[in-house]
């Protein structure tokens, strides 16, 4: 296909924003917004003129960079939106809690400035949905600093939280224990590194190089603090920030440390206030969340079902940030995914399933944390770890709406019962 013809197919996969949304974000987010027609988008700006801000002492306008901004646009699943956050040091944290209950992703955090006073950080947001979702989304970040300055009008100086101890007194033992690795103690201080690695140039780097997460410990045992940086492939960036955010340790950055490396990485720096144990009990959760338990769905052509339900666990478990991944399989799989599978898949905005239909296998199996089948019995050769949960009463696929909507009930019960066990 000609380069012009591949935009223009291209270009018309998605319809353009409706007036009905838009003027649906106009009202949910309170600010009238601009379309671009060219490049199908709709823009929300929100000037922070509530706190005034200087660089090198010379007084800074909202035009100069000081404006928050969601920009939305057609996708697969409705609407894409993008945007970043005009945010003061004490409104990150709260606010991207916020982006998480309300299905947001936060995707980088850093500053625009130098000598700045208050201080300005910027965080990225991301999401699908529709125009009511994702509006609703955007509005509720925002109430959320509005909240804060109404409590406060100037930006704070320190974190929430039990101040250390002033002497470091840190029982390393004990946090060994939790987090599962063997740390440094330097004058009662505690460091723990996890090495990763990836490759640069053709060269394999690894801890020593910076691929790395690690942990450091002050304080006493009781009136701790720990600061440090994790490092994460994509994928694994939203389950560790929402670990971290349940348990109440505080995300201060989210960036590169590097380019041209396989798989690319990134990094997340963190600051924490509390008791010792609690704190390294909220790192071993998103230590926990990199590494995610197996869902396996077992279905008789692999190429339905199985997929089906994959796919909607993976996108629910990643909303929720829990550290499960699902796949799908066959007893009998066939040689290609079903079409009418594949259009609805993408009608609902979810990925087309990876490579082809594939048998289960006792590798599947060994680690997998639940297994769940489709009207199929496992062959005798195959044993489950964990037992099988039976899921036989779904429609057939030939009513691909209906069959859908029954897996994705059961599969929302699943994600239900994890979160509680989780």
């Amino acid at each position: 296909m000609k380069p012009f013809l591949f935009l223009l197919c291209l270009s018309s996969a998605f319809a353009a924003i409706p007036e009905g949304d838009r003027a649906q974000i106009d009202a949910l987010t309170g600010a009238k917004g601009a379309y671009t027609a060219g490049e199908d988008v709709y823009r929300v700006t929100f000037p922070r003129n509530d706190v005034k801000v200087t660089v090198e002492g010379r007084a800074m306008h909202p035009f100069q960079g000081l404006t928050s901004w969601a920009a939305f646009t057609p996708a697969a699943a409705g609407l894409m939106v993008m945007g970043d956050l005009v945010l003061f040091e004490d409104e990150v944290n709260p606010v991207m809690s916020a982006a998480f209950a309300n299905g947001l992703d936060v995707t980088a955090l850093h500053n625009h400035f130098f000598y700045e006073s208050p201080r300005v950080m910027f965080m990225h947001i991301g999401g699908t949905g529709s125009a009511q979702k994702l509006a609703m989304a955007v509005r509720r970040t925002l109430d959320q600093v509005r909240e804060i300055r109404a409590a406060k009008a100037q930006p704070g100086s320190d974190f929430a939280g039990t101040a250390p101890a002033a002497a470091n007194d840190i029982d390393g033992a004990r946090i060994d224990g939790i987090l599962g690795v063997k740390g440094q103690m330097n004058a009662g201080m505690y460091k723990a590194m996890i090495g990763r690695q990836a490759k640069m140039h053709g060269k394999a780097v690894g801890n020593q190089m910076g691929v790395n997460t690690w942990a450091a410990f002050a304080g006493s045992n009781e009136a701790a603090i720990v600061d440090g940086d994790f490092a994460m492939v994509a994928n694994e960036l939203q389950p560790v920030l929402r670990a971290l955010r349940r348990t109440g340790i505080n995300v201060v950055a989210i960036h590169n440390h590097m380019t041209h490396e396989e798989p690319q990485y990134v990094f997340l720096h963190y600051w924490g206030k509390g008791t010792a144990a609690s704190l390294a009990q909220g790192l071993r959760a998103a230590l926990d969340a990199q590494q995610p338990k197996q869902i396996v769905f077992v279905c008789e052509h692999g190429a339905a079902k199985s997929v089906i339900a994959a796919a909607y666990f993976n996108q629910l478990a990643g909303e929720k940030g829990l550290a499960y991944r699902a796949i799908g399989r066959g007893t009998a799989p066939d040689a290609s995914y079903g079409a009418s599978t594949l259009a609805g898949l993408k009608a609902d905005g979810l990925p087309d399933p990876v490579g082809q239909p594939t048998r289960i296998a006792q590798g599947d199996l060994a680690e997998a944390a639940r297994v769940v089948t489709f009207a199929v019995k496992l062959p005798e050769s195959l044993k489950a770890k964990s037992g099988v949960t039976e899921w036989n009463q779904t429609p057939s696929t030939a009513n691909y709406p209906a069959a859908r909507d029954a897996i994705r009930t059961l599969v929302e019960k699943l994600i239900s019962e994890l979160g509680h066990e989780h």
